[in-house]
């Protein structure tokens, strides 16, 4: 606010109160008309300040006093004791208006700071996803990410390891910062192993042995991992949900579980093998996090609703395949999702 407003404001406020006790005095307001003194003293606290607003507490209740004695408006001990009571309520009104604005100010510094780190959280946090590549040699690829807030615990990582092609998908357990946080560890951890291996039991036991002595008692990682080759995906799947992967040869749907292996960070020895399965020409890869299967849509036997879909768009690519699932899971609520949310497919569609 400009310094000519707040003067204006400020010459306004006194003048008001003094008019008030003017007319109070003269005219004889009935009702009391207390309540009008609290307007000039509440717009000079505000808007210009503390000390200003007793300023005009203090000048209202003067201006009271001396009018109605000019004007013998009311005797001396009655009036004395009301304008004594008056004067009570104007200051602490000036006051409880004044310890308001300065805690509207601490809000107001804390959202800002709040906003600034979070936006260096977003930008950091946005450094972790590489970009899904639409073509990988022989494979079409799509994928779709929406977080419930403003950050996410869920993770994918796609990149080439030699010819193969590379693909994980994670849940953090947790919400928003924490989560997010803990995903850009995840990401980084990946990328180290992948540096030293291309074993993807080997990797595995790497993150989990960085990770664990990392996160706290009550937080866990579900990991998904996959090579694609010519013909054929080699996964480790570490209490991720299940992806699923349709055969167009044998016209069979596939859940690729790795059975007993706990999810990372709750053991500091994480006891996993690599399993395979052949990946041919028309064959549909589909990974997903549990903000599909926990939806309205898929939480009641959430893998035959999925495997449904498959069958019923068996000639889909993956993009439309994204696209349908993403719809079913979001189509209860207009509002952003409940959970976090990844769907990714991959189909060999030849070169």
């Amino acid at each position: 606010m400009s310094r000519l407003i707040r003067t204006i404001i400020a010459i306004s406020s006194l003048l008001a109160a003094i008019a008030i006790g003017l007319a109070d005095a003269v005219v004889g307001f009935s009702p009391d008309v207390t309540i009008l003194y609290l307007v000039p003293i509440v717009a000079a606290t505000v808007y210009v300040s503390l000390a200003y607003g007793l300023f005009v507490a203090v000048t209202a209740a003067l201006a009271e006093l001396i009018f109605h004695f000019r004007f013998g408006a009311a005797s001396g001990i009655s009036l004395s004791l009301d304008v004594t009571l008056h004067f009570l309520v104007f200051t602490l009104t000036a006051l409880l208006i004044g310890r308001l604005i300065v805690q509207l100010r601490v809000i107001r510094e804390f959202e800002e700071k709040r906003s600034y780190d979070l936006e260096i959280a977003q930008r950091i946090h946005a450094s972790v996803f590489t970009l899904f590549p639409d073509r990988h040699k022989d494979l079409s690829i799509a994928h779709k990410l929406v977080f419930a807030r403003e950050l996410g615990g869920d993770y994918y990582h796609i990149g080439s390891v030699g010819d193969r092609l590379f693909f994980c998908i994670a849940d953090i357990s947790g919400k928003s910062v924490s989560a997010a946080l803990f995903s850009a560890m995840l990401h980084q951890n990946i990328i180290e192993a992948l540096e030293h291996t291309d074993d993807l039991t080997e990797l595995v036991k790497r993150v989990n042995t960085h990770i664990y002595s990392t996160l706290s008692e009550s937080m866990f990682i579900t990991l998904f991992c996959c090579l694609f080759g010519d013909e054929s995906i080699d996964f480790v799947n570490a209490g991720h949900e299940t992806p699923l992967l349709y055969s167009s040869q044998t016209d069979t749907i596939k859940r690729l579980v790795s059975k007993e292996v706990l999810p990372i960070g709750i053991e500091p020895e994480l006891i996993i093998e690599t399993q395979s399965a052949p990946f041919l020409m028309g064959d549909m890869f589909l990974a997903f996090t549990d903000g599909v299967t926990d939806s309205e849509n898929f939480r009641d036997m959430p893998y035959e609703r999925l495997e449904d879909v498959l069958y019923a768009n068996t000639h889909s690519g993956p993009h439309d395949i994204v696209k349908i699932i993403y719809q079913k899971t979001v189509s209860e609520s207009k509002k952003m999702p409940f959970d976090d949310i990844i769907i990714a497919a991959i189909k060999r569609e030849g070169l």
